[in-house]
């Protein structure tokens, strides 16, 4: 197996993360050196192209983040500071729900470009 710099790997998933449209300054915020506007380009190009190989599984994936929600605010995270506020802790939840999604999504697309898993989806 080939090795992969950690901080490769960090802006691949910062990018995946967002969808492919992180900018400067979120790689700045993260500890990275700030890319040209050609380097970005190629980066923004590159995610576009793993988030493609995981298109087919998005549903699947929007379904496993949901459950994992459904885990976590069903006896993992306290929320117990929530409960008097229905409409905040239904916008935490949804908020966690995008976050979890998002994470899903991009760490299957860096492992598929990795050549570590493959989807059996054509």
């Amino acid at each position: 197996m080939r090795v992969i710099p950690f901080e490769v790997l960090k802006a691949e998933l910062a990018q995946d993360l967002n969808a492919g449209r992180a900018e400067n300054d979120l790689f700045v915020k993260v500890g990275q050196v700030g890319r040209s506007s050609d380097v970005l380009e190629m980066e923004q190009l590159e995610s576009a192209e793993r988030l493609a190989a995981v298109e087919p599984l998005v549903p699947l994936l929007a379904v496993y983040g949901a459950l994992t929600t459904d885990v976590l605010f069903g006896g993992i995270l306290d929320t117990s500071d929530l409960e008097d506020d229905p409409a905040e802790h239904s916008a935490f939840r949804t908020d966690y729900q995008a976050i979890l999604t998002a994470s899903v999504i991009a760490v299957m697309a860096n492992l598929m470009d990795k050549g570590l898993i493959q989807s059996g989806v054509v």
